[in-house]
C-alpha cells in the first residue's frame, strides 16, 4: 500500500510544482474549481477520510475544510487560504505523518463509517486506496485544466 501511497503523490507533486502559481487560481470555462481548489481538495478529503477513521489521528483539516471541502469553491473564499507553496508542503507532509500514524493498521476498521455514496469502506487500508482513486480524479481534473489554459 505505501508504495502505491507514495507514487501516486509523487506523480501529483510532480505535476503541480510545474505549474507556474499564476495558474492555480484560474478557472477555466467549464471547470467548477480551480487547480487550488482541486489541489487543497486532494489533502482536505484524504485528511477527512483518516480523521473519520482515528479521531486521534492529528489533523489540520478544520482549519481548510471550509476552503478545500466537497461543495466549497473559490468564488466564495473571502481570502486566499493558502499559496502553491504552502499546498505543496501539506500534500508532501501528509504522506509522512499518515505512513507514521497508520503503519501498521491498514487492516483496522474505522472508527466512524466512511461512507461514499453506496460504499461504505470498512478499513484504513480501503480508505487509502479510495483516496488514491479519488486523488487521480482531480489529478486528471488538473491537467485537463492545464490543457485549456
Amino acid at each position: 500500500m505505501w508504495e502505491r501511497v507514495n507514487f501516486s503523490r509523487i506523480v501529483t507533486l510532480r505535476t503541480l510544482e510545474a505549474i507556474d502559481e499564476a495558474k492555480w487560481d484560474v478557472q477555466p470555462e467549464g471547470f467548477s474549481n480551480t487547480v487550488k481548489w482541486n489541489a487543497g481538495h486532494i489533502y482536505v478529503s484524504m485528511e477527512w477520510f483518516l480523521k473519520e477513521a482515528d479521531p486521534n489521528y492529528e489533523s489540520d483539516v478544520e482549519k481548510y475544510a471550509p476552503f478545500f471541502a466537497t461543495g466549497t469553491k473559490p468564488a466564495d473564499w473571502s481570502e486566499n487560504p493558502a499559496s502553491k507553496e504552502e499546498i505543496i508542503d501539506l500534500l508532501k507532509g501528509q504522506v509522512e505523518r499518515v505512513q507514521a500514524h497508520f503503519q501498521d493498521r491498514l487492516a483496522d476498521a474505522p472508527a466512524n463509517e466512511v461512507k461514499i455514496g453506496p460504499l461504505v469502506l470498512t478499513s484504513i487500508d480501503d480508505i487509502l486506496n479510495f483516496s488514491l482513486f479519488h486523488e487521480g480524479l482531480h489529478l486528471g481534473t488538473i491537467q485537463s485544466q492545464m490543457k485549456i489554459m
